[in-house]
């Protein structure tokens, strides 16, 4: 395919509505160690409606001063999904995104864009299928016939749901049905009340789904271990300028994930100072807290998959990873032919991402008590 069409003036405008309406750079920071002089201002656009504890990282990246330690005031803007993240940077409007593989791979593959994913966030893959724990369905064999809800059907969890089902000796198009169920509450009602037989969405709203009283069984495979999720992505040309703010921002999540690991909870209320929304009203501060560190734990299994921290490769997309990726892309004709690593991913900065000391980063998070 040829060149990536210029964005025109009409989805710019339209694009900034969006994110104006969206925006969510966080509010009273108590005693965040954020804010300084001379700090350079990073816009990442991140494929969420609103704040969640599985996205910790980052207001503990911002209270600590993590980013402020590389020269960074970080501010987030939440979009409806990775599609307009992905759109935001290419469109100038944000320096990073934070997007799903399989939204990214065709701008990048097909469209030849000039966006990368440059750090690997969620290492293994977010994304499953669900059912209630006392459904008939045991085993993969009997999907067949049944109803799949996905948040909509132009989801990207659609394209690797088809591609578990048939490597699994099912037919997607044939053997089951997708229906569009939304998220969180309308998702949940149409699995209890037998709209849908089983879910396909990921792990934050599974934990908030539990977090109402749901009593879950999921179902993964080889496959779904093998493809990693969620990663921050920018422009090549903008990285190629801009090595130290690349560098810089992906060291501070990867100190933030190590701290939000061993001290979750101090993690949570780091995310109820800087966004307070979060702290939702009227709910007890104990189902608040119990809530939340149920996600954020779920999501710490996704981030800490093939041990980076022992490993000290934070960041890094593995080479079977990729090929997983590629081979999963043409199966599911995301592209119509493999692609190499350097079309979709960089492990150019991973060796300064782990240039920090992670234990002085575990000892301070088990010892730290939150002042806000």
């Amino acid at each position: 395919m040829g060149p990536r069409r210029p964005v025109s003036l009409a989805f710019r405008v339209i694009l900034m509505c969006v994110l104006m309406t969206a925006a969510g750079c966080g509010g009273g920071s108590g005693n965040s160690k954020e804010n300084g002089k001379n700090l350079r201002t990073v816009k990442v656009a991140l494929a969420i409606k609103a704040m969640n504890s599985s996205f910790a990282a980052i207001p503990v990246a911002r209270y600590l001063g993590y980013f402020k330690d590389e020269g960074l005031k970080v501010e987030t803007t939440f979009t409806p999904g990775s599609t307009q993240a992905i759109q935001a940077v290419a469109a100038g409007q944000m320096d990073m995104a934070a997007p799903v593989p399989q939204s990214l791979i065709p701008d990048a593959v097909n469209n030849r864009s000039d966006q990368r994913m440059f750090f690997n966030w969620a290492r293994s893959q977010v994304a499953s299928f669900a059912v209630q724990s006392d459904s008939p369905i045991q085993s993969w064999a009997d999907f067949k016939g049944k109803k799949i809800g996905a948040q909509s059907l132009g989801s990207g969890t659609i394209p690797l749901a088809k591609a578990l089902l048939r490597e699994q000796g099912l037919n997607p198009d044939t053997d089951v049905q997708f229906v569009s169920v939304g998220l969180e509450a309308g998702a949940y009602h149409a699995l209890t009340s037998k709209q849908v037989d089983a879910l396909m969405l990921f792990d934050s709203q599974y934990a908030a789904m539990e977090n109402l009283g749901a009593k879950l069984r999921y179902f993964n495979s080889s496959l779904s271990e093998q493809l990693f999720s969620t990663g921050f992505s920018a422009k090549q040309s903008f990285m190629k300028a801009n090595p130290k703010v690349i560098e810089g921002f992906g060291r501070a999540m990867a100190k933030a994930d190590v701290f939000a690991t061993a001290n979750p909870e101090a993690a949570i209320k780091m995310m109820y100072a800087i966004y307070p929304k979060t702290n939702v009203p009227g709910v007890s501060d104990d189902k608040k807290m119990k809530d939340n560190k149920r996600i954020l734990a779920l999501r710490t299994t996704h981030l800490t998959s093939g041990d980076p921290d022992g490993h000290k490769n934070w960041g890094s997309f593995p080479e079977s990873g990729v090929k997983a990726w590629s081979d999963f892309s043409v199966a599911t004709k995301l592209t119509p032919t493999p692609f190499k690593p350097e079309q979709f991913v960089t492990n150019e900065f991973v060796q300064a991402f782990n240039n920090f000391d992670s234990q002085q980063i575990k000892s301070s998070a088990k010892n730290y008590k939150f002042e806000g």
